[in-house]
């Protein structure tokens, strides 16, 4: 099930890594939409990440998103502040057409069932993954990790250390990030759910998991579809998906980059001792490098990957032309073989036909002189 293209990766964004630069300045600023749903007034996260990140054209969505909102962005975050609400058929189905232009980037939150009141975010953010055709859910359930946290077990400082090393660079200079009461991110794929730590689909990597301390737990209906109460280990907290089809990068995190009570850029924001000197994070960095790779390296990596797969299909194509070559040959080889035990038999037929005709003229000259 699993399909590695770590190298691929690797070269493309070492390749690119010389020409980021000129990739980042050039051109008009790219537009990345933020749908805060239900969101009353901007919050402090959001707030930071549009004025650190300037290069870029941000767009706050409060209500309802609309196809016009979209015309044009690179990238959509959605993040549902109003747990209450719903997205509506025409949302997804706005995202869903931008989506399948291709080209793009969308980060849909989740959260945990800690709340009975916020476990429909849970839902919500799945039918978006499901309706982008994405093999990503959000299961119901929480994660906490009373080793890798600040202070209290929810508050999960997800590690980078488990990160696939195919995507390795997404967590360059992170360490940890704050998931506030985060769920789980699992898999789904032909009416089964499944453990991203166990199994992976094509194009499937976690990028931040709790420790191997973490524990599942289990608060409010529905069960978890894959994960059981009390179960311990690592699971993840952030994975992200390539739709080489499309082009498009997709990112599940089980809590949100901004808002859910303590988003993950920049928590020290609102608690500095805490998220800055007694556990220090990097959830901006990680924000960051997320945003970057999705506007200015993940299109060369998908042209990239395209080409590869068409040379892996020419390079399938010329083994096949060369087995049906040897075959020829062999078969060509076989008849030759025949044919010289074909001229030896007839060689042979012929020596001792010759011999035979002698004797016989012999013979025959033999009585004519006795006569």
């Amino acid at each position: 099930m699993k399909k590695r293209i770590g190298p691929l990766i690797l070269v493309a964004l070492l390749m690119l890594g010389i020409a980021a630069p000129s990739l980042v300045f050039a051109g008009p600023k790219p537009k990345i939409v933020a749908h805060a749903k239900g969101t009353l007034e901007i919050d402090v996260h959001l707030n930071m990440i549009m004025k650190n990140i300037t290069e870029v054209d941000w767009v706050v969505v409060k209500g309802e998103l609309k196809a016009a909102d979209l015309a044009g962005a690179s990238m959509l975050i959605m993040v549902k502040v109003d747990y209450s609400l719903e997205y509506t058929k025409a949302e997804l189905d706005a995202i869903k057409a931008w989506y399948d232009t291709g080209g793009k980037g969308i980060w849909v939150a989740g959260d945990s069932d800690y709340l009975p009141d916020q476990q429909p975010r849970l839902p919500t953010a799945n039918a978006v993954l499901e309706k982008i055709g994405s093999v990503l859910r959000f299961e119901d359930c929480e994660a906490v990790d009373p080793v890798s946290s600040a202070g209290a077990d929810y508050r999960v400082l997800g590690i980078s250390e488990k990160c696939d090393k195919e995507v390795s660079f997404l967590v360059a200079g992170v360490t940890k990030a704050l998931f506030h009461g985060p769920g789980i991110v699992v898999g789904y794929s032909g009416g089964k759910y499944y453990k991203l730590e166990k199994e992976k689909p094509a194009g499937v990597y976690v990028v931040m998991a709790t420790s191997d301390n973490g524990r599942c737990d289990d608060l409010n209906p529905p069960k978890p579809a894959v994960h059981t109460a009390g179960e311990k280990g690592s699971f993840p907290l952030m994975a992200v998906q390539f739709d080489y089809a499309k082009k498009n990068v997709i990112i599940a995190s089980s809590d949100a980059p901004f808002d859910h009570y303590d988003g993950m850029y920049m928590p020290e924001l609102r608690n500095y001792k805490r998220y800055a000197v007694d556990y220090p994070q990097q959830g901006a960095r990680l924000f960051k490098n997320i945003v970057d790779f999705v506007l200015y390296y993940a299109g060369t990596m998908m042209d990239k990957h395209s080409q590869i797969t068409a040379l892996q299909g020419q390079v399938t194509t010329l083994q096949g032309e060369k087995t049906t070559l040897s075959g020829r040959v062999a078969t060509l080889e076989k008849d030759v073989a025949d044919l010289k035990g074909s001229v030896g038999t007839w060689q042979g037929i012929s020596a001792a036909t010759f011999v035979v005709g002698l004797v016989i003229g012999v013979a025959v000259i033999y009585l004519m002189k006795r006569k």
